[in-house]
């Protein structure tokens, strides 16, 4: 819902629809969800008063917390830059992410999500609206590796439809590899 505090124009070029669609959402309560990092610099015994101050800012505006997640250190997937106080930038590759579900007015979220991303320690900081039901579904199982098709020897197929099978040796990954080079080079 936070793409509504850009006015008009952060919808379809500032057509009619969007306007009432600003108009008739004003403050309706909803389900937000706000993933947060804090920056890595902060001592691991500090991470929950900093989790803390993110979690009042909510519950001060009014919302009702439904559920959350004490941050843990994560590394990030790119390196973030954030402006420090002295004006120079700090570069990061870690930091702790945590996340709040809660319910709140939408004429408040905005004024939320710009005071947790104005704390110093907040590295970055996402709102999206979701619903009340838990949705995590856990992490996801492996996915299997398909067999890929390896040329066998005429021999090796004939011995391969007897009962003899004992002279058949598993192929190793190099092998398959070179099988799948060999293949992609030939062209089927």
């Amino acid at each position: 819902m936070s793409f509504l505090s850009k006015g008009p124009k952060g919808i379809s070029g500032g057509s009619q629809a969007a306007k009432i669609l600003m108009t008739t959402t004003h403050n309706e309560v909803s389900v937000y969800e706000i993933g947060y990092l804090i920056v890595s610099a902060i001592p691991e015994e500090k991470v929950p008063e900093e989790a803390d101050a993110v979690k009042k800012i909510i519950v001060d505006a009014g919302a009702t917390v439904i559920t959350d997640e004490t941050p843990h250190r994560e590394q990030l997937a790119y390196t973030i830059s954030k402006k420090n106080l002295s004006g120079g930038y700090e570069r990061h590759d870690n930091a702790y992410f945590g996340w709040i579900k809660f319910e709140l007015g939408s004429d408040k979220i905005e004024t939320v999500k710009k005071a947790v991303e104005l704390l110093p320690s907040v590295l970055r900081a996402l709102l999206v609206s979701t619903v009340r039901e838990d949705t995590y579904l856990g992490k996801r199982a492996p996915a299997l590796v398909p067999v890929s098709f390896v040329p066998i020897a005429p021999a090796t197929i004939s011995g391969a439809l007897t009962d003899d099978r004992k002279d058949i040796v598993p192929a190793t990954v190099e092998e398959m590899d070179k099988s799948i080079d060999n293949m992609v080079k030939e062209g089927i």
